[in-house]
């Protein structure tokens, strides 16, 4: 069995048992003495296993062990990092993405992992970022084949793929703990939908209702609200999302919420316990739900099954579709869930019926392409693969190898192009059969950056450099965040007049319009920089707060990433003796500073005071309008006379003035 060892894909439904199987497989392991990894392909995901882990295995005593217990650790950023803390602990959740990092890396304590959990493996398909799970898979079983490899998924058709590519058995179930009803509503218009949720709701149920957009979601949230009563028990989960942006805070007071990214972290938090509390009766969601949190509800409804690809109508796959039905049924609350597909005529049923409660999941096919393999072959050269014939047994461990096996051949056929290209780009150096990453291109891959990002920094940094050296121009930080939002990693947002609000932020007219694909973000991240509250960017810029936050938040990163070529840049050329070397040791240090403006949303004035826990950019600005314009500053002020600043009260003054204190003491104490 499952437990004598051996590598297995679990494939069943949600709720059916699967992460027990990973959890018990993951004891055995760590009382053998093992270490295990759990990757898992969201952040939120990440720290819901965490929190469960820790609570599960907290009574767990192992005798074999030094402090006789199970210790649970999570890592989702920081990727430049080997994070040698990892080291003590016995079972580390990691996102993909980290541990992507953690496989070009291949820190000592990598080595001693005895069994990796893989949750959402059919994530290898997904376009964005299955690339980037497929090879960290391929490249960790290269250096470290004993490891067992449990991989763990919804209803998969191919399954046997999965397990052929992983040296694995295969565990199919279609068991669920609650069964499964999956029907189609035969609803004219949106007022039958909405007395069907009102039903499930006048019944005790809970209903999630996915819609194909943003704002249709909302839209159809509010709807629903308008037939349902406040609630007094919701206030308190009405203020925690109240950011003054819409009226989100009147339809929770119903009973009611949406969710797409449109929220902040912090109102998505609060809308989730509350479903998972039973006190939110009704989420209207996009697609994205689906792939995140675990949120079960009684009924779950798809009020739109097709999206739009900016071309035409597609229809949503039938994995989607399978995916949300899993959400339905409770198993402490329901003896049966139903997951409904909305018809809006008696053909168009039959269709849905025939296509989608009769049909069958797609294939999971992987997402590796040709870009996606330059980034691939680098971070595996990096990972220490210096020789030709190394990369093709990379090449040849992937999934995309077991799914393409007559195309794999003219693949590697490629490998000479692909390693051609990179040299040209500056990210490798080739000799004969051998080939070796650059500094510059280790440093790109350990960056994180994909290729194509890593040179867009590095050439618009000597560019920058260019126009101040030889054009005499002022790069103000608006032409930075230009930079660095025109990297594929930083998400996209639409701002009207781009063009001509990016003009009066900068000098550089040539600059705005070659980075003119990214002017609606940069122009939002600077407003945030230059502490523009959440209601006032949506009200200029029609950017929620969720919005805001994935784009600083991937921000950070960029910039700091950009702050490591630039002081890349500035070594080569003072090795190089070129004229450049002090722009470039200006730029890594300014930004830096950017980084930490981007972290706290602050002008430069405020970032001392932002190190001080619990105080936000808000009360940043109170405490220095009143005068604590430093740390010390606030330490050394009477409790009362911070308590007198609008907003901060007795409680609160304490507890600031207590972080400084402290704040105070470190810093004397490391001098």
């Amino acid at each position: 069995g499952i437990l004598k060892g051996g590598n297995f894909v679990i494939s069943s439904p949600t709720a059916s048992g699967k992460t027990l199987l990973a959890e018990l497989v993951m004891l055995k392991s760590v009382l053998n003495g093992g270490k295990c990894l759990y990757v898992v392909p969201l952040n939120a995901l990440a720290y819901e296993k965490f929190s469960n882990f820790k609570r599960r295995f907290s009574s767990v005593r192992v005798s074999a062990k030094e402090g006789w217990e199970i210790k649970v650790g999570i890592s989702t950023g920081d990727y430049e990092s080997p994070s040698r803390y990892l080291a003590n602990y016995d079972i580390i959740v990691l996102t993909l993405e980290k541990f992507d990092a953690l496989t070009r890396l291949i820190p000592a304590w990598l080595r001693s992992i005895s069994t990796v959990v893989v949750d959402e493996i059919h994530e290898v398909g997904d376009s964005k970022r299955g690339a980037r799970l497929e090879g960290a898979i391929a490249r960790f079983r290269i250096f470290n084949p004993n490891a067992r490899i449990i991989a763990l998924s919804a209803t998969i058709p191919n399954a046997e793929e999965f397990g052929a590519w992983l040296s694995a058995s295969v565990i199919r179930s279609d068991w669920r703990p609650v069964p499964l009803r999956e029907e189609v509503l035969l609803a004219r218009n949106d007022e039958e939908i909405v007395r069907r949720v009102l039903k499930e709701v006048a019944a005790g149920g809970q209903v999630l209702v996915f819609v194909n957009t943003k704002r249709g979601a909302a839209a159809f949230a509010r709807k629903i609200a308008e037939r349902m009563n406040v609630c007094e028990e919701l206030e308190e989960v009405a203020e925690r999302v109240d950011l003054g942006i819409d009226d989100l805070a009147e339809i929770v007071r119903r009973g009611v919420a949406y969710h797409n990214s449109w929220l902040h972290p912090e109102q998505r938090r609060a809308i989730e316990d509350a479903f998972r509390s039973r006190k939110l009766k009704v989420i209207c969601c996009t697609p994205t739900l689906a792939m995140g949190v675990s949120l079960p509800a009684k009924v779950v409804i798809i009020r739109n099954y097709k999206f739009f690809s900016g071309f035409s109508a597609e229809k949503m796959p039938v994995f989607w579709v399978k995916q949300v039905f899993g959400r339905a049924g409770r198993p402490e609350h329901d003896d049966f869930g139903i997951g409904l597909i909305v018809a809006r005529s008696k053909k168009e049923r039959e269709e849905i019926e025939e296509f989608y409660l009769r049909g069958s999941p797609e294939r999971i096919a992987s997402s590796f392409s040709t870009g996606e393999m330059k980034e691939q072959i680098l971070a595996t050269i990096v990972s220490g693969a210096e020789q030709k014939d190394a990369i093709e047994a990379f090449l040849k461990r992937t999934f995309f190898a077991v799914q393409h096996k007559e195309e794999i051949e003219c693949l590697l056929r490629e490998i000479d192009e692909i390693l051609w290209e990179l040299e040209a780009d500056g990210f490798v150096e080739i000799e004969r059969e051998s080939v070796r990453a650059t500094p510059f291109g280790k440093l790109a891959s350990l960056l994180y950056l994909s290729v194509e990002s890593a040179k867009v920094l590095r050439d618009g940094l000597k560019e920058l450099s260019e126009f101040e050296r030889f054009e005499e121009r002022k790069i103000s930080d608006f032409d930075i965040l230009m930079l660095l939002c025109s990297c594929e990693e930083v998400p996209s947002l639409n701002v009207k007049s781009a063009i001509s609000i990016a003009l009066n932020l900068s000098e550089n007219a040539e600059w705005v319009y070659r980075c003119s694909h990214a002017l609606g973000t940069a122009i939002v991240s600077h407003a945030w920089i230059e502490e523009m509250s959440y209601a006032e960017m949506k009200k200029r810029f029609g950017a929620y707060p969720g919005e805001i936050y994935a784009a600083v938040s991937t921000l950070e990163w960029i910039s700091y990433a950009a702050s490591r070529i630039a002081h890349y840049l500035y070594k080569e050329s003072v090795e190089e003796k070129s004229w450049a070397s002090p722009h470039f040791k200006v730029f890594a240090e300014r930004l830096l500073l950017l980084k930490d403006r981007i972290k706290h949303g602050v002008r430069t004035e405020l970032l001392a005071l932002t190190a001080l826990r619990g105080v936000g950019r808000s009360l940043a600005r109170k405490l220095y309008t009143a005068g604590f314009r430093s740390v010390a500053a606030v330490a050394n002020a009477d409790a009362k006379r911070l308590a007198e600043i609008p907003q901060i009260g007795e409680k609160r003054a304490r507890k600031i003035k207590e972080a400084a204190e402290k704040f105070v003491r470190g810093a004397d104490a490391s001098e």
